[in-house]
């Protein structure tokens, strides 16, 4: 009988052994195939493909990126923003947004109005000019805005990208 249970303590301490060894692989794997790299700020952004294992590089970066605000259709309720991405492989520009207030000199982060906020995946393309233009339902995500400084914020990976202030008086 402890021969049998020798044999099958053997067994078990092999296969948590080959269990830690392929584990420890595929860690390694995927920390050597690049997607690791939080970074947007270089140049060379790594993204991957829909539907697809493998990864392509991208020459573009947030800095090729401005966001504009149209003065003739600021609202305390909404505004348009003109994005204008200068990059050769533009980014996916989506509805997402946040708004931030100038308060004593520093920018702050307006609070949504609901914590159960959920946006549209749509991926909007650029014109041939290399523009897009959205008009943002502020009073939806964070009601009327009242007199203050203002900014929109795009956030493309880990990095914002913050429109010119706008004034509501």
């Amino acid at each position: 009988m402890n021969k049998k249970m020798l044999i099958v303590i053997i067994i078990l301490i092999v296969l948590i052994g080959i269990t830690i060894t392929i584990s420890l692989c595929n860690k390694k794997n995927k920390m050597s195939d690049g997607n690791t790299n939080n970074s947007n700020i270089s140049n060379n952004e790594k993204v991957s493909g829909i539907g697809e294992n493998q990864t392509e590089s991208f020459n573009r970066s947030p800095q090729n990126v401005t966001i504009e605000i149209d003065e003739n259709t600021i609202s305390p309720e909404n505004v348009s923003i003109t994005i204008t991405d200068n990059n050769k492989n533009p980014y996916a520009w989506g509805i997402e947004f946040k708004v931030q207030e100038k308060v004593n000199g520093e920018w702050q982060d307006l609070k949504y109005l609901s914590g159960n906020l959920s946006w549209p995946t749509i991926a909007y393309k650029l014109n041939k000019n290399k523009t897009l233009t959205q008009k943002l339902d502020i009073e939806k995500y964070y009601g009327r805005l009242s007199n203050g400084i203002y900014r929109i914020v795009k956030t493309v990976g880990s990095t914002n990208i913050y429109s010119n202030e706008f004034e509501i008086k």
